[in-house]
């Protein structure tokens, strides 16, 4: 467990936060994904994580690491928590924890419309590396997805 700021901590998720977690992912993602699916993140093993204060949930992370490399698969912060540095709180703990693994990259996809969360991304040394046609579902269709990285090593 590791402290952010303002009594919040980010630390392994846990089986009965999963109903907070799919409340923020359901509030959070025009295409969210199911109970299911974090149940899958945790068979397999992928370094799950809340951001909590006092037994409440905030937010969340979910990353898969593959040698030297980590993907960020999702974040999210619950609506009434955003705007407040946490998400870029805990990016910069996650980042700080893979630099000490000796990972040499962290990559993700964000929607392209999803500018908040592009800034958040760049202002952390995150760089564009690319874009992925029609690759996340919307209600009515598809959205292009932009494809970026961050070099944990110099």
């Amino acid at each position: 467990m590791t402290a952010l700021h303002a009594g919040f901590q980010l630390r392994t998720m846990g089986d009965n936060d999963l109903p907070a977690v799919v409340a923020i992912e359901d509030a959070t993602q025009p295409t969210p994904w199911t109970e299911q699916v974090f149940r899958d993140c945790f068979n397999s093993h992928y370094d799950c994580r809340v951001i909590a204060r006092d037994g409440d949930i905030a937010g969340f992370a979910v990353l898969s690491s593959v040698l030297d490399e980590v993907h960020l698969l999702n974040i999210a912060v619950a609506p009434a928590m955003q705007r407040r540095g946490l998400a870029w709180a805990a990016l910069r703990e996650l980042i700080a924890d893979y630099q000490q693994r000796s990972m040499g990259y962290i990559y993700l996809e964000v929607r392209a419309s999803n500018q908040g969360a592009r800034q958040l991304y760049e202002r952390l040394g995150f760089q564009l590396n690319g874009e992925r046609k029609n690759y996340y579902r919307t209600v009515d269709g598809r959205e292009d997805a932009i494809l970026m990285s961050l070099a944990l090593q110099h």
